[in-house]
């Protein structure tokens, strides 16, 4: 036999249900501008029915009991999530690359009136304007001058290489700092949801922007367990994360495939590669010039290096009857160099515009799935507003028929 109070239980889970939505909803919509946060749904469940047996019948009949609250989940997509991630590391590594590659664009100065291919070029007719008359004095000064020009450009350009290089040895150290300080966070992160629970969703939703800032300075792996807790390794497979342990770090200089500290590395690579791609086209037109021989214009060290390139300011210079054409090589070699980190700044820059449309597109289908729509939000609301009134229409009508059983039937 049903209890005679049995519709007011019905209708208190009905208004439990649509009051618990209508706070959900409303928590929707105080974060819609909140970064990292998910949209979360209440997920409903009908309850366990009620055994009712009829009279004369051999087998009971099902009453149905209402609805219950099962939980509160973040509205997620996990192919999405890792795609973002993957799309966030080659962005950050073209990023850096672009930015690098535009430096050194700076740096070399080409094309330009007053660039290192200019001053070659003059440099070469200074020496033609000595060779037509050795003995005059305005045109051997003229020749140190330019020589003079020619050696502070070379050594400016040097220099410059060389900040750059010291400007990415000191992002390498912090972003390898900020990574290692993201894998402590959320080895904490995990060991706060393992004790709260797998639906701790503010917690979720901070371990998950951790991991993103995570991926753009690193590729990693990340895999979910059935506790709630995240595992991440390199994509190598060196572990970082193992439940509620840090495991592993990252070390400055290590190889880790991509993202700012893969783009690091590989920048400085790429910095070594053509500040020595300059230095060899320095020395082979000094040595056009007889680097270190006597009466040469130009002097330096053993082994050669752009900063020990000195000017023999006392010499009476004379001209090399392979001057013309071994100049003539260093400054095709140049030519070459400039054309060589044109191209590459090139690919740079497309790369960087690619990567980061893909990752706004990715991110654009994630946010269809977990972002607020305040549309949708104010429509669910005036569905579980509805679905609170005709819960508490329910037990109005209830209270009403209870009070004809037990008010008006004992007259």
């Amino acid at each position: 036999m049903v209890s005679t109070f049995h519709g007011l239980e019905l209708g208190k889970r009905g208004l439990a249900v649509a009051q618990t939505s209508i706070s959900t909803t409303g928590h929707n919509i105080a974060n819609a501008n909140t970064p990292g946060y998910s949209r979360q749904q209440v997920n409903q469940a009908s309850a366990p029915s009620l055994d009712v047996w009829a009279s004369g019948s051999v087998n009971p009949s099902q009453l149905g009991q209402g609805s219950l609250v099962e939980s509160i989940t973040r509205v997620r997509d996990r192919f999405l999530d890792a795609q973002y991630r993957d799309q966030s590391s080659s962005a950050a590594e073209w990023s850096v690359r672009q930015e690098t590659m535009g430096r050194i664009e700076v740096a070399i100065g080409e094309p330009s009136e007053t660039g290192l291919r200019v001053s070659m070029d003059q440099l070469a007719a200074a020496w033609q304007d000595v060779a037509n008359d050795p003995s005059s004095a305005s045109a051997q000064a003229v020749l140190k001058e330019r020589a003079l020009a020619f050696t502070e450009l070379a050594q400016s350009m040097d220099r410059s290489f060389g900040n750059i290089t010291a400007d990415l040895t000191l992002q390498q150290t912090a972003a390898v700092g900020e990574a290692n300080g993201y894998l402590k966070e959320i080895a904490e992160l995990n060991h706060s949801i393992l004790k709260s629970g797998s639906n701790s969703n503010d917690l979720l939703d901070k371990r998950d922007m951790l991991v993103e800032k995570l991926s753009a300075l690193m590729p990693i792996d990340v895999k979910a367990n059935k506790n709630g807790v995240y595992d991440i390794s390199t994509q190598n497979g060196k572990p970082l994360v193992t439940g509620i342990e840090q495991t592993g770090s990252i070390a400055v200089g290590e190889a880790v495939g991509g993202g700012k500290i893969g783009g690091i590395e590989e920048a400085l690579k790429t910095v070594e590669a053509h500040q020595g791609n300059l230095a060899a086209v320095v020395e082979k037109f000094a040595e056009a010039n007889g680097l270190n021989s006597a009466g040469s214009l130009f002097a330096s060290g053993t082994p050669f290096t752009v900063q020990s390139l000195s000017v023999n300011t006392g010499a009476a210079y004379t001209a090399l009857a392979t001057l013309e054409e071994d100049s003539k090589a260093a400054q095709s070699d140049f030519r070459a160099l400039v054309s060589q980190i044109g191209a590459q700044s090139q690919t740079a820059i497309n790369g960087a515009a690619n990567s980061e449309a893909a990752l706004m597109a990715t991110d654009n289908r994630r946010q269809s799935v977990t972002g607020i729509s305040i549309d949708e939000e104010m429509a669910n609301l005036i569905k579980y507003q509805h679905a609170y009134s005709a819960a508490a229409r329910f037990v109005s009508t209830t209270d009403e028929l209870l009070d004809t059983l037990i008010n008006r039937m004992a007259r």
